[in-house]
């Protein structure tokens, strides 16, 4: 690969963000797959013993516990390193897709492109809800939602502003942001306000992530992206890394794909097994 090549489908890409991409999208599905088997083996979803499943899958009680009330969950450990990653994870995919978009001229289209991705995965997950009768599996407005949102404001206001504009823009999403995530804000019933970080009555997702404070993550891409990136040419010019992680640079570069189409693998797979076996 030449490690002086443009972020574009039909030149040389910048081989260090799609690794880092990839690496990222490899991380969601290895924990999607954690999440979809004890959804499958151990809440209920297939009709087993879930307590044998975890004492022949998990014989030294790492993985799994029970809390207070006897019920078999993940490990306190488990659960704190999934939801400690999760957010750096998310926060460094807004950042890549920042850097992202300050290289294309095509933004609105791959908004547009996420907006419908979006709208699927929604889709599929609200029958899956009503499917398993668990409400959290409704991915209302997801990282995919989110991305295309924040996209779509950068290009209707952003795109043409300065550095120190986008700067001063990223200040309210991070403030707002924060403020709703970690201090009790009365919830809502207003869908806009959801959105942007509000809890909403009656809604339980599993998996939200609003515009703010997401929207000061893109931003810092952006401006990353200007300043670090403004001639689109790798800045690691190591050709046996390049070699080294392209299976990872694979994976960034179709990580739109993969991350849609393994919510589908991932149930249909379990359904079949479940389906096949008489679990269901």
């Amino acid at each position: 690969m030449n490690q002086q090549g443009r972020l574009d489908g039909k030149k040389q890409r910048v081989w260090e963000i799609d690794a880092l991409r990839g690496f990222l999208i490899l991380s969601v599905l290895i924990n999607h797959l954690n999440i979809t088997v004890n959804a499958f083996c151990i809440n209920g979803y297939y009709n087993i013993d879930s307590a044998m499943f975890a004492r022949i899958s998990d014989p030294l009680g790492v993985w799994y516990t029970y809390d207070a009330e006897g019920i078999l969950r993940s490990a306190d450990w488990v659960l704190n390193l999934r939801e400690s990653c999760n957010f750096l994870a998310v926060d460094t995919f807004f950042i890549i897709s920042g850097i992202v978009c300050s290289f294309s001229r095509n933004n609105l289209n791959r908004a547009l492109r996420m907006l419908g991705a979006g709208a699927f995965v929604a889709g599929f997950t609200k029958l899956l809800a009503v499917w398993t009768g668990d409400p959290t599996r409704f991915i209302r407005f997801g990282v995919l939602f989110c991305y295309a949102f924040c996209q779509l404001i950068y290009v209707y206001f952003l795109e043409n502003k300065s550095n120190k504009i986008l700067l001063l823009a990223m200040i309210p999403p991070f403030v707002l942001g924060y403020l709703f995530r970690y201090y009790n804000v009365e919830p809502t019933r207003l869908p806009l306000l959801y959105i942007f970080g509000v809890p909403q009555l009656g809604n339980v997702s599993s998996d939200w992530w609003p515009i703010f404070p997401m929207l000061g993550w893109f931003l810092m891409g952006v401006v990353l992206g200007r300043r670090f990136y403004f001639e689109k040419k790798t800045r690691i010019p190591c050709p046996w890394v390049s070699r080294l992680t392209a299976p990872l640079q694979w994976l960034g570069r179709h990580s739109g794909i993969i991350y849609v189409s393994h919510i589908v693998i991932y149930t249909a797979v379990f359904c079949g097994i479940g389906y096949h076996f008489g679990l269901l």
